[in-house]
């Protein structure tokens, strides 16, 4: 079995957290870029499937030659190849237009993703990735089982109820987190992950114009701290003032 696992890199430990000026952005300073928590959980998952069903794993992400580090950490773990396309999308659309385009590029029997990332917690990438090629997809995915030419998974359905779906392959399953442990990658694997080539697709390569990933129909209006809706009085003094203060506070809201 071919699985593609779409890798988001994500800003690892942010600091100076701050709302642009404008009100429409945040503001930080990051260390490093890690891998997507969903993403990884993702990545174990293909692991898991190609140990007891054979195969290879391929390890797909968009973004700047920083985001490499995120490519590193799936060799490390185990990942056959890595794929990095050189774009950068400021929206679902656009980043589900450039993964798209380079899955066209790659064979696949299943697709993985994340079922979201935790700097936009958008949850959509997955869902639009399986629409634009055409193929089933299932969300919240916890478990998954592979049969003859199809995948059985069970899925939240929140409110603690789950359910259970078959898909043809190939197919696309949004991962939740936790689905596998995360394992350790000792510094000696990380090192030699590192000297592994990992191939590299431009927007030319794919045929995507740069003005696709132009954010069209979602925009942000404001970023906002959160407002405060109540808050709490400590009443201090003797039991009868108390008593007296409270009875107004009483009085105050009927």
């Amino acid at each position: 079995m071919k699985i593609v696992v779409c890798c988001k890199a994500v800003p690892g430990v942010v600091t100076g957290v701050a709302i642009e000026p404008g009100g429409k952005a945040l503001r930080y300073e990051g260390q490093f870029l890690a891998m997507n928590e969903c993403d990884e959980s993702a990545l174990e998952e293909a692991l898991a499937l190609k140990r007891a069903h054979g195969g290879e794993v391929t390890a797909l992400t968009m973004g700047p030659i920083t985001a490499l580090d995120v490519q590193y950490v799936a060799l490390a773990k185990g990942a056959d190849r890595a794929v990095r396309v050189d774009a950068v999308a400021h929206d679902p659309r656009g980043t589900a237009r450039v993964l798209a385009a380079a899955l066209g590029k790659l064979d696949y029997d299943l697709i993985l993703t994340g079922a979201q990332s935790r700097d936009t917690l958008a949850g959509q990438v997955g869902i639009a990735i399986a629409h634009r090629l055409g193929i089933p997809f299932a969300y919240a995915v916890v478990d998954v089982e592979v049969t003859a030419g199809a995948v059985r998974v069970r899925k939240e359905l929140g409110g603690g109820r789950y359910a259970r779906a078959e898909l043809p392959l190939p197919a696309l399953l949004c991962v939740q987190t936790g689905i596998q442990p995360l394992t350790y990658v000792p510094p000696a694997r990380m090192m030699r992950a590192r000297q592994q080539p990992v191939r590299s697709l431009s927007l030319a390569d794919l045929g995507v114009e740069p003005d696709e990933l132009v954010p069209r129909g979602y925009r942000f209006v404001e970023v906002f701290q959160p407002r405060r809706t109540s808050r709490v009085e400590l009443l201090d003094g003797t039991p009868e003032t108390v008593a007296a203060a409270l009875l107004a506070r009483i009085k105050e809201a009927l």
